[in-house]
C-alpha cells in the first residue's frame, strides 16, 4: 500500500504520513476527485472540464485544468510519488494502490464482509463492516459542487447507508438490540422514509423488552409515509407490526446462528411461524395480506376493467372454466404496476371470500426463498407449522390441495421469471393470480398480460394535482405540463416530483422544472427521503446480462428520438442478427421502447428521458471514453454510409455529389436486411435521426464526416421542401468545417447553402455563397465541386435574364463534369442550356440537348432527372402546339415524382399540366389543375411553381371575365416575380395587369429588380 492516501469519503483530502497536503482551491480538489473515482483508468479532459463548470466553462477552460494538474503533480511529487498522475488521451490517470483510496478499501471491506456473512461468520462481518464505515468522515465528496461529482457522491452515499443497515442486521443477530437503538432513531431523523430503518427500530425495541414503543415507532413510520408521500408503509414493516402485537415468537433472536448455506429471506419474510397452528380461539383466520391501496390512485380504469373482467367469476368470457385466471401487469419501472395490482385486488376482493395472499419478490431470487415463501403462504393458510415439509416440491404440492375448492386471490408482485411463478400458482379455478412484472410472463401457461405504459397527458396532471393541489397545478398549468414531460410522464417520478412540491408550499413549480432540465442531475432531483427513481431503473439493469448491459450504456450515446436495429449493431460493432437478440433482451426488460413508422417492415427503438440519464450514468462509469467515441463514430459512420446509398439509387451513382475521406461503417454483407429499399421513404421517417447525426458529429469535431452527411441529405431536404434541416445541417457542418481548418468542408456548405438560398429566392446571398466556394474550389483544385458550383451560379443569370454569364457558366460547368464522368452532371446541365434556347425560339437545338440529357439519365438510370427532363421536353411540345405529347411526358413525370416523394417534381408536373389544359381551352380542368399546383407549391416552398401558377390562374380568370380575381392573382404573382428577380416574367405580369386593369394595375410598390 502506497504511504500516500486518497480520502474521498468525506471532505476531498490527500494525505501523506498522516498529514493533509495542501490541495489549493476547490478546482483541484474536484480535478482530483474525478481522477479518484477512476483510479487506473483515463479521465478524459472533457470530463474534467465538465466537472469543474458543468455548462458553461470558460474559454480557458483545457489551459486551466492543465494548471489544476501541475499543481496536484507537484504535491504528489513532494510525497514522493512524481509520476502519479501520467498524460494518456484523451486525459490524464492517476496510478495508485486501490488501496490507498478510501472508497475503493470501503468496497473491499463490504465485499469481505459478504463472504464472511455467506459463510455464517456473523461476529467477523459484523467487525469488518464496522471497520468499513469507520472510513467515513462525512457525505461522500463534502464540499464538491453540483455537477457530474454529484452523481458520484448519490451513489456512494446510498451505498453507505445500505451498508450501515446491513451492518445493523448483523449486530441485531448478535444480540446487540440495546446498543443500536438510539444509532438507528438518529439515522431515522435523517432518512425518515427508509422503511427498513424502521424495521430495524422496531425489531430492536421488541428485543429490548419495549413492545409499546415499537409499535410506536411504526406509528410514526406510517404518519411519516402517509404526510409526505401519501402511500401507506409496505407489507414487510405492516407484517412486522402485526407480529410485535401479536409477540409472534419469529420475532425472538434464534436459540443459534442460521444455518449455514441456507438462503437469506426477502424482507420481512419468515421461515418460523408467525401465526396460530391452524386454530386461534376457536376461529378461522383468513389471510387478508394485501397491503394498502393509495388514496391518490389515478387513472387506469380500462386496465381495471380489463382485469376485473378476466378474475370476477360472473364475467370470465376467456378463461376455460377448469383454468386458472392468470393476469400479468407488465410494464417498465415506476409505472405503477405494484399500484393498480394491489387497487385491483381489492376491487374483485369481494369474490374471493377464503382469502387474499400476497408476496414481493422483487428481492427474491433462488428456490430456498420461494420454497420458504410457499411456508409462509401455508401458515397463513393455517397449517400448523409442524405439519408443513422440508421438500419444496411437497410443499407446492400441499398449497395446491389446500387451495383446491377455496375461493382466493394470490398476488404476486415483483415477478422476474416464470420459474418463480409456477410453484406459486393454485390448482384450482375457483382461485385467480394477479402478477406484476417488468417482462412480460409470456412463458407462463394461459397468462393474461396487460401492459402498463406511462399516464396520458390528463392522468399525470390528475396525479399532479391530487399531491400538491388542484390550484397550483393551474397557476401554473404550462409549467405543470412541462414537468409531466421532463418526469416522462411516470407514475414514480412524478410522485417523487409531486413529494417534493408538496413538502415545500412555497415552492413555484418552474422553480423544480429549471433544476429538471438538466439532464446530468435529474435523477439526483427525483429523488426524495430515501424514495428514488435511480434505484428503479438500477434493479433492471443489473438483472441485464453483460451484452444487454453494454448496449444499454452505449444507446445512451445515440441522441435521435429513434433509431433503427442496425444502429445496435454499429454500437456494439457486431453483426444485425445479434444485435437484434439483445434489443429484444432490453425490450422484454422494458427499458427500451419500439416505435413502428408507417410503411417500415421493422420498428425503431427509443429510450425514455430518464432511462436515457441513467444510462448515461452507466456509460461514463464503466466504458472507457475512447470505446464510447468509437462506437459513437461507428453509428453516425453508418448514417452515412446510408444516405451515401441512398443518393446513389436516386441518381444512379455518385453523381452531382462530391463526397469525403469519412471512414463509413457498413452493415455485414451476410445480413439479410435491405436498408435503402426506397430511398426517399426511409429517409424521411428517419429525417429527425438524419438530422441529429449530422448535429452530433458536428458536437464530437468529426467535420470530415458532419460536412459529408449534410451535403448528402440535401436531396431529401430539397425533394421534399425540408428547408429547416437543410440550413441547420449545413450551418452546423460549415461551423464544424471552419474551426477544424477544412476548406474542402467549408466549400461544400457554401455551395449547399447557396443552392438552399437560390431555391428560398434570396439570390444576393446566393451569389456571395458560390462566389466564395467557387474560390475555395479552385484554390483546392476541386474541379468537380467548382462545376457544381458554376451550374447553380449559372442559373442566377438565367434568373436576372444575363444570358451571356449564364451559357458561359453552363459550358464551362458541362466540360468539367464531362472531364470528371459526372454524367448525371452532364444531363442536369444539357437540360438548363436546353431551356435557355428553347426561350430564345431554338426548337430544335433544344430538342438535341434534351434528348442527350434523356439518353444519359435513363442508361444510368436516374428517374428524377429523367423526370426534370421531360419535363422540360413538356415544355418544348407546348412551344411547338403539341399538347397530347406534352401531356403524355408530363404524365409520365407524375408518375415518377409520386413513386419518389418528390412534392417539389410534382408542383412543377400540376403546373404543367394546367398549362397543357389551358391551351386545350379546357379552362375548368386547367383552372382545378393550376389550383393543386398552387396549394402544393406553397406547402413545399416552392416560389416559382407559385409565381407562375398565379399568372396562369389570372390569364384563366380574365378570360373567364372574373376581374377581381384576377387582379388578386396577378398582384400576388407580381410581388413574388418581383422577389424571385424574375425580369421576364415580372414584365409579362405588369402587362397582363395593364390589360385587366389599366396602367395604374402594374405600379408595383415593391423594390424592383436589377434588369438586364
Amino acid at each position: 500500500m502506497d504511504d500516500i492516501v486518497l480520502r474521498l469519503l468525506g471532505p476531498v483530502e490527500l494525505v501523506h504520513e498522516g498529514r493533509s497536503l495542501d490541495l489549493g482551491g476547490p478546482r483541484q480538489r474536484v480535478v482530483l476527485a474525478m481522477l479518484g473515482l477512476n483510479i487506473n483508468r483515463t479521465a478524459s479532459t472533457e470530463q474534467l472540464i465538465d466537472a469543474v463548470w458543468g455548462d458553461s466553462p470558460p474559454t480557458t477552460a483545457r489551459g486551466q485544468i492543465q494548471v489544476a494538474i501541475s499543481t496536484l503533480r507537484k504535491q504528489f511529487a513532494r510525497a514522493g510519488r512524481p509520476g502519479a498522475i501520467t498524460t494518456r488521451a484523451p486525459g490524464y490517470v492517476l496510478d495508485m494502490d486501490p488501496g490507498s483510496v478510501d472508497s475503493l478499501e470501503f468496497d473491499r471491506l463490504v465485499a469481505r464482509a459478504r463472504e464472511d456473512t455467506r459463510a455464517d461468520r456473523i461476529a467477523e462481518a459484523a467487525a469488518t463492516l464496522h471497520q468499513a464505515l469507520e472510513l467515513w468522515r462525512g457525505p461522500a465528496l463534502d464540499g464538491v459542487p453540483d455537477g457530474p461529482l454529484r452523481h458520484a457522491a448519490t451513489h456512494l452515499n446510498v451505498t453507505r447507508l445500505t451498508v450501515l443497515e446491513e451492518r445493523v442486521r448483523l449486530d441485531l443477530m448478535l444480540a446487540r438490540h440495546e446498543e443500536v437503538c438510539a444509532e438507528l432513531t438518529a439515522l431515522i431523523g435523517r432518512h425518515p422514509l427508509r422503511e427498513r430503518l424502521y424495521e430495524l427500530l422496531i425489531l430492536a425495541l421488541y428485543r429490548s423488552g419495549r413492545q409499546a414503543e415499537a409499535l410506536e415507532a411504526f406509528q410514526r413510520a406510517r404518519k411519516a409515509l402517509t404526510e409526505e408521500m401519501g402511500i401507506e408503509p409496505g407489507p414487510e414493516l405492516r407484517e412486522l407490526a402485526q407480529a410485535v402485537l401479536r409477540q409472534s415468537p419469529a420475532l425472538d433472536l434464534p436459540a443459534s446462528s442460521p444455518e449455514k448455506g441456507a438462503a437469506p429471506l426477502p424482507s420481512g419474510q419468515s421461515d418460523a411461524p408467525d401465526a396460530p397452528d391452524a386454530q386461534d380461539g376457536g376461529f378461522r383466520l383468513i389471510p387478508r395480506q394485501l397491503p394498502a391501496s393509495i388514496g391518490d390512485f389515478t387513472g387506469r380504469h380500462t386496465e381495471l376493467d380489463k382485469i376485473k373482467d378476466l378474475l370476477e367469476p360472473c364475467s370470465r368470457t376467456k378463461t376455460p372454466d377448469y383454468a386458472v385466471p392468470i393476469v400479468d401487469i407488465s410494464g417498465p419501472g415506476g409505472v405503477g404496476k405494484s399500484a393498480l395490482a394491489v387497487r385491483a385486488a381489492y376491487e374483485v376482493s369481494k369474490h374471493f371470500p377464503d382469502g387474499l395472499l400476497y408476496a414481493d419478490l422483487h428481492t427474491a431470487s433462488g428456490d430456498g426463498q420461494i420454497s420458504a415463501l410457499l411456508a409462509r403462504f401455508l401458515r397463513a393458510l393455517t397449517i400448523p407449522a409442524k405439519a408443513i415439509p422440508d421438500d419444496a416440491q411437497e410443499r407446492a404440492e400441499m398449497y395446491r390441495s389446500r387451495l383446491a375448492e377455496s375461493r382466493v386471490l394470490v398476488v404476486l408482485d415483483g415477478v422476474t421469471s416464470p420459474e418463480q411463478v409456477t410453484p406459486l400458482l393454485p390448482g384450482s379455478a375457483t382461485c385467480a393470480v394477479i402478477i406484476t412484472s417488468r417482462a412480460r410472463l409470456a412463458g407462463v401457461p394461459g397468462v393474461r398480460g396487460i401492459d402498463l405504459t406511462v399516464f396520458d397527458m390528463a392522468n399525470a396532471l390528475e396525479l399532479l394535482a391530487g399531491i400538491i393541489g388542484r390550484e397550483r397545478v393551474q397557476a401554473e398549468l404550462d409549467t405543470a405540463v412541462e414537468l409531466v414531460n421532463l418526469c416522462d410522464a411516470l407514475p414514480l417520478a412524478l410522485r417523487i416530483a409531486g413529494a417534493r412540491l408538496a413538502s415545500h408550499p412555497h415552492w413555484r413549480i418552474e422553480w423544480l422544472v429549471q433544476r429538471l432540465r438538466d439532464e446530468r442531475r435529474r435523477l439526483d432531483e427525483l429523488s426524495y427521503r430515501g424514495l428514488e427513481l435511480r434505484s428503479t431503473i438500477s434493479l433492471t439493469y443489473r438483472a441485464l446480462p453483460p451484452s444487454a448491459q453494454r448496449l444499454f450504456r452505449l444507446f445512451s450515446l445515440v441522441q435521435a428520438p429513434a433509431s433503427p436495429a442496425w444502429v445496435a449493431a454499429a454500437l456494439l460493432d457486431c453483426d444485425f442478427a445479434s444485435a437484434e437478440d439483445i434489443l429484444d433482451l432490453l425490450v422484454e426488460a422494458q427499458v427500451m421502447d419500439t416505435v413502428q413508422y408507417p410503411g417500415s417492415p421493422r420498428p425503431c427503438y427509443r429510450f425514455h428521458d430518464l432511462v436515457r440519464a441513467y444510462a448515461r450514468e452507466e456509460l461514463c462509469a464503466a466504458e472507457p471514453p475512447e470505446e464510447a467515441d468509437a462506437a459513437l463514430a461507428r453509428v453516425l459512420g453508418g448514417w452515412l454510409s446510408l444516405v451515401e446509398e441512398a443518393h446513389r439509387e436516386e441518381y444512379g451513382g455518385d453523381y452531382t455529389i462530391i463526397h469525403g475521406s469519412a471512414k463509413r461503417w457498413r452493415l455485414p454483407e451476410s445480413t439479410d436486411v435491405e436498408p435503402v429499399p426506397q430511398p426517399m421513404t426511409w429517409r424521411s421517417g428517419e429525417r429527425q435521426a438524419l438530422v441529429t447525426a449530422v448535429r452530433q458529429a458536428a458536437a464530437a469535431g468529426m467535420h470530415e464526416l458532419c460536412w459529408d452527411l449534410a451535403l448528402s441529405s440535401v436531396t431529401l431536404f430539397e425533394a421534399k421542401g425540408y428547408f429547416d434541416d437543410w440550413e441547420e445541417t449545413t450551418r452546423l457542418a460549415h461551423e464544424a468545417s471552419a474551426r477544424a481548418g477544412n476548406r474542402i468542408g467549408q466549400a461544400a456548405m457554401l455551395y449547399s447553402l447557396g443552392t438552399l438560398h437560390m431555391y428560398q429566392t434570396r439570390m444576393e446571398q446566393a451569389e456571395e455563397c458560390f462566389d466564395t466556394a467557387r474560390q475555395l474550389f479552385e484554390a483546392e483544385g476541386h474541379d468537380h465541386g467548382r462545376a457544381l458550383v458554376l451550374r447553380n451560379a449559372a442559373h442566377l443569370d438565367s434568373v436576372r435574364g444575363d444570358d451571356t454569364a449564364m451559357r458561359e457558366k453552363y459550358d464551362e460547368a458541362l466540360a468539367i463534369t464531362r472531364l470528371v464522368g459526372d454524367r448525371i452532371g452532364e444531363a442536369h446541365i444539357m437540360r438548363s442550356l436546353a431551356g435557355c434556347w428553347l426561350a430564345s425560339g431554338n426548337i430544335e437545338r433544344a430538342r438535341t440537348l434534351l434528348e442527350q440529357a434523356l439518353t444519359i439519365s435513363r442508361e444510368e438510370k436516374c428517374r428524377r432527372v429523367q423526370a426534370q427532363v421531360l419535363q422540360r421536353f413538356a415544355e418544348l411540345h407546348l412551344a411547338v402546339e403539341q399538347p397530347r405529347q406534352a401531356q403524355e411526358a408530363l404524365q409520365e413525370v407524375l408518375r415518377i415524382v409520386r413513386g419518389t416523394g418528390d412534392r417539389i417534381g410534382e408542383a412543377y408536373a400540376l403546373y404543367g399540366l394546367g398549362a397543357v389544359r389551358r391551351q386545350e381551352k379546357r379552362l375548368d380542368s386547367a383552372a382545378d389543375t393550376l389550383a393543386r399546383a398552387l396549394i402544393l407549391s406553397r406547402q413545399v416552398g416552392e416560389r416559382v411553381i407559385e409565381a407562375r401558377s398565379r399568372y396562369s390562374l389570372a390569364e384563366i380568370a380574365l378570360t373567364r371575365g372574373d376581374y377581381e380575381l384576377t387582379a388578386t392573382h396577378l398582384a400576388a404573382a407580381r410581388d413574388l416575380f418581383a422577389e424571385l428577380g424574375s425580369t421576364s416574367w415580372l414584365e409579362r405580369t405588369e402587362d397582363l395587369m395593364v390589360e385587366a386593369g389599366g396602367p395604374s394595375a402594374a405600379r408595383s410598390d415593391g423594390p424592383q429588380p436589377h434588369r438586364c
